[in-house]
């Protein structure tokens, strides 16, 4: 497009030399006059033309061979100019600059704007101007997400008519602002079938005169408030109904089926238009979040509600600690046995290692990482010296104003309970990001009179974002802002600034945000998670235009988060449910991991992204609908409920009422519990001692007869095969391959190497990452036993050849610590505040494995646990819904560790509990014995160990541990837990 209208540019100019003098300004618009985008193109050079001219400019144009230096104070002035020149042209036409959607000076001259007929003629007549020429963008025009994943390519999904027609899309959030724009029925929706009954909760003006009454359409199916633990527990808070209050749910609903064409207005600023990335999908939303958060009765209860409604997708941009059989996990597990896809946020903890949150921990969601997409909205600080600096800003400018250092002010951070000691009234704020929200600093300054923001960063590695401030704000990097910081320090009084305008540019995307979270899954090491990355920064879509936190009246708002990258995985799956509306949600993942691209960074923008911080890769659902592309995949990998059953037999086998008779019968079935082997279409090995095959089984969906051979990238270190080395398939049938991986001897135990495992014929490249780790042996984490006395055995296998020493240590009976824990009113967890927070003391000296446990039989009352060691470094913490915590230090450092129980939800009350604790000694010799052991270690056989206990006392719970030893050298520990009735 860009091209086009620099062709029409060129051939326009002369046709319009010889116009008439410039007109005066033109009149105010009616409400009634329709507006259209055009694109204005200035008689003047642009910077990579201009060679002089102008008194006091200094020429741009760039030595050959040489990049235009955008950050140059020559180049930074002279934009400055051709700017103000839009300005003079806008203002003589009687066109608002809010009108305006993009501005151009570097290889065009000139900008875009929404301009009725009549302004367009009188932009014409301007001084200046040099051609006014209509957008004839036929296809609806959209924010950049669908663009940047190549939806609206010619013959690509769009072209085809895969928008999301005839799917429902059910939205587990905050709410829905009803009356968005992004919901709005324009009369050509399908009517939902007969019987459908879904209400539509809004209307409770008893508790809020401003909740409006609102009929639900054929786009808004319906919405239901879903609260009813956290309205008994905290409260209805601002809205007692389905209204989104806050602004994520309708923002996330927005991004995955919000209607296409939809003009986006910032602070009056006009953005463009936006789509939710399957624009016909009709949407149902699920309140079940307050301000304070989201109890898992709610969360289970509205994705269960979803299921009844008849939901094909759900959005679930809600996350917390890894697991694997929380509320939700397992309400999402019975989800997807009903065929429903459920798309969730990896989480925001990153860029750290085994930071992946839970649900999105568990392998039958799909686990969606954040990264960058090609368009910012870019603003800038421009300081009295002439330095510009840029970063993220949806907010207008300011002129030029005294700039004041916050941290001179008394108020470095911008904390809104903390007055600032010098007036800032009517000046520029620079500002430190940390400990409150970036919203509140802005707030802060707009409170105390300022009349902008200047955020700097604490760190050149982070993502910079966009937010609704309360002033006209732009966030740059710490070395940038340290640079302002030095002007301010050399200027004094003296210095001034202007902030401005935030403006669509484009730059490169596919790089990973910095904090989107990574791998290894801590919740189960043999699934690579995340299984995706989507675009997720600076998202342009729906806000709740309620009073809140940000300031209101805002529609829309382009904010940040995996909870903003998820929605682009709910409405990517829309389509292929359109598309392959028998396909399970399996089978859909399935084409979303394997056809997606490797080329991503991260975010130091250097470093290629490997499996941990993308999974698959980034999602590619654009380009021509054809063999190959993500609708036409050619292998798809499928799991079902039994698959996902045996899976928790091999990680979580405590959430069967009896283990043993659950996955005994499960294996007889020919279902493997080594969770390695789910029939994932990514290849994980935790803990490969010497070799280790795992089995995956395809079923084709190509139209035609396929013949795949493998190619295979090895991880580092490693040797891999795969049987058999030719797969031929018709269409539904399946074939099953074993992959066998060894180490040749190189790769050091405990480190992470990837590689991928790629079938191909022709156009199909069915891929799939392969992430491995080798270990000095094998062995299971845990066995259990039942009786005061008894005996258990399990299989060691070795990934060395040498000696081997098994050491038992134990049993030890439970310990309890009594205490009690009142309300953390600000609900955030730090070891110096005493408020709803109780500290114990526990001593490892050669312990060898430290175990805690709380639970509460008021499964409302939500207390957490954090460890801490004598550095007051955190070592562990368990923070599940509910109060259900478990902590444990296998081979701890001797030290002094203490235990924090937090109050996070006490119902007000200060709540009395006990915790229970084990401290495994180091001495041998106890109530459990080794029996028998291999004499040796051979790399890649196995061995068994056979433990025997006695003596136990009756009705108590025992822990001890099997230490597996090279010569003096531990290797790891076998947990062995032993109930005694």
């Amino acid at each position: 497009m860009r091209g086009k209208l620099t062709v029409l540019a060129t051939a326009t100019i002369m046709a319009f030399a010889g116009m008439a003098p410039p007109a005066t300004g033109a009149q105010l618009r009616s409400d009634a006059e329709t507006t259209a985008s055009y694109v204005v193109i200035m008689a003047a050079d642009p910077v990579v033309t201009y060679d002089g001219g102008v008194r006091g400019l200094p020429a741009t144009k760039p030595a050959k061979g040489k990049k235009v230096d955008r950050r140059a104070p020559s180049v930074q002035r002279y934009v400055d100019y051709l700017e103000d020149q839009h300005t003079d042209a806008l203002r003589a036409a009687g066109v608002p600059r809010a009108d305006v959607t993009a501005e151009y000076a570097f290889a065009l001259n000139g900008f875009a704007a929404e301009l009725t007929r009549a302004e367009a003629d009188a932009m014409a007549h301007q001084r200046g101007v040099v051609a006014v020429l209509e957008d004839e963008l036929h296809q609806p025009q959209t924010d950049s997400s669908p663009q940047f994943l190549g939806l609206t390519d010619s013959g690509g999904a769009y072209d085809r008519g895969i928008t999301g027609k005839g799917v429902v899309a059910g939205i587990i959030d905050t709410g829905i602002w009803p009356e968005h724009p992004s919901f709005a029925d324009d009369g050509t929706y399908p009517a939902p079938p007969a019987g459908f009954a879904v209400p539509c909760e809004f209307g409770n003006t008893t508790h809020n005169p401003d909740d409006a009454a609102f009929d639900c359409n054929n786009k808004l199916l319906g919405a239901r408030d879903m609260r009813a633990t956290y309205n008994a527990v905290i409260g209805p808070e601002l809205f007692d109904s389905a209204r989104d209050a806050d602004g994520h749910g309708t923002h996330t609903a927005g991004t995955a089926a919000g209607n296409a064409g939809v003009k986006a207005e910032i602070f009056d600023i006009n953005r463009g238009r936006i789509s939710g990335i399957a624009p016909r999908a009709q949407v149902i939303a699920y309140k079940v979040c307050g301000d304070q958060g989201c109890f898992d009765s709610d969360t289970a209860a509205g994705i269960d509600q979803a299921v009844a409604d008849g939901v094909d997708v759900i959005n679930y941009s809600i996350g917390g600690g890894a697991g694997l059989i929380g509320a939700d996990e397992l309400a999402f597990l019975f989800a997807a046995d009903a065929g429903v896809f459920v798309a969730t946020s990896a989480g925001n903890s990153g860029p750290g290692a085994g930071t992946i949150g839970g649900p999105s921990s568990a392998p039958w969601v799909t686990s969606v990482a954040a990264s960058t997409q090609d368009r910012v909205f870019q603003g800038s600080v421009v300081l009295g010296n002439g330095r510009r600096f840029f970063g993220p800003s949806v907010t207008a400018g300011t002129d030029t104003l005294r700039l004041v250092d916050a941290a001179a002010a008394g108020n470095e951070l911008c904390l809104l309970d903390q007055p600032f000691t010098a007036s800032v009234t009517g000046a520029i704020v620079l500002c430190k990001r940390g400990s409150n929200a970036r919203v509140d600093k802005s707030h802060a300054v707009f409170n105390a009179g300022g009349a902008g923001m200047v955020l700097y960063d604490l760190s050149d590695a982070v993502t910079l974002l966009s937010d609704n401030h309360w002033v006209p704000s732009v966030h740059i990097s710490n070395s940038d802002g340290l640079a302002v910081k030095a002007y301010l320090a050399a200027a004094g009084s003296a210095a001034k600034a202007r902030i401005t305008a935030g403006e669509k540019r484009f730059t490169r995307g596919s790089v990973m945000a910095n904090f989107s979270s990574r791998g290894p899954n801590p919740a189960a090491l043999d699934i690579i998670k995340p299984d995706i990355t989507a675009p997720g920064v600076r998202i342009l879509a729906g806000n709740s235009p309620a009073p809140g936190a940000d300031p209101a009246g805002e529609l829309f708002q382009a904010i940040a988060g995996t909870s903003m990258s998820s929605p682009h995985i709910a409405g990517v799956y829309a389509l292929l449910k359109q598309a392959h509306p028998n396909w399970s949600a399996a089978m859909a993942k399935s084409a979303i991991m394997t056809t997606a691209r490797q080329d991503v960074l991260e975010e130091d923008k250097a470093t290629k992204a490997d499996p941990f911080d993308f999974g698959a890769g980034h999602v590619k659902p654009g380009g021509k609908v054809k063999r190959g592309s993500m609708f036409e995949p050619g292998l798809v990998y499928d799991a079902g409920f039994n698959d996902y059953l045996a899976f928790l037999c091999g990680t979580a086998p405590e959430v069967f009422a009896n283990p043993t008779a659950t996955c005994n019968s499960l294996r007889q079935l020919g279902f493997s519990t080594d969770p390695s082997d789910l029939n994932y279409p990514s290849i994980g090995v935790a803990q490969l001692a010497g070799t280790q095959t795992v089995t995956r089984t395809v079923t084709s969906v190509a139209k035609e007869r396929v013949s795949y051979r493998p190619r295979i990238v090895a991880p580092a270190g490693y040797d891999v095969t795969v049987s058999p080395s030719r797969i031929t398939l018709r269409a539904g049938e399946t074939a099953t391959y074993k992959v066998t991986i060894t180490n040749k001897g190189s790769a050091p135990v405990g480190q992470w190497r990837f590689g991928s495992l790629t079938w191909q014929s022709g156009s199909y490249e069915v891929r799939s990452p392969i992430a491995v780790a080798a270990s000095a042996f094998d062995a299971p984490a845990q066995v259990d036993g039942t009786g005061t006395s008894g005996s258990a055995s399990f299989a060691v296998k070795f990934g060395y050849t040498g000696p081997y020493d098994a050491e038992a240590h134990g049993l030890v009976a439970r310990t309890d610590t009594p205490g009690s824990v009142g309300q953390d009113p600000d609900q955030t967890f730090d070891p110096n505040d005493t408020a709803g927070t109780t500290a114990h003391q526990f001593t490892a000296d050669g312990a060898k494995y430290l175990r805690w446990r709380l639970t509460h039989p008021n499964p409302v009352v939500d207390l957490d646990v954090y460890v801490y060691n004598s550095a007051g470094q955190e070592v562990a913490s368990s923070t599940n819904g509910s109060t259900d915590e478990l902590v444990e230090l296998r081979l701890p450092a001797n030290d002094t560790y203490t235990v924090y129980v937090h109050g996070w939800q006490t119902l007000g009350v200060t709540q009395d509990y006990t915790l229970g604790s084990w401290n495994v000694p180091p001495a041998t010799g106890g109530s459990l014995a080794i029996t028998s052991e291999p004499e040796d270690a051979v790399i890649g056989e196995s061995g068994t160990v056979s433990t025997a206990w006695s003596g136990l006392a009756a009705g108590q719970e025992y822990f001890g541990v099997v230490a597996h030893n090279r010569d003096s050298e531990p290797l790891g520990l076998t947990v062995v837990h032993v109930t005694t009735g």
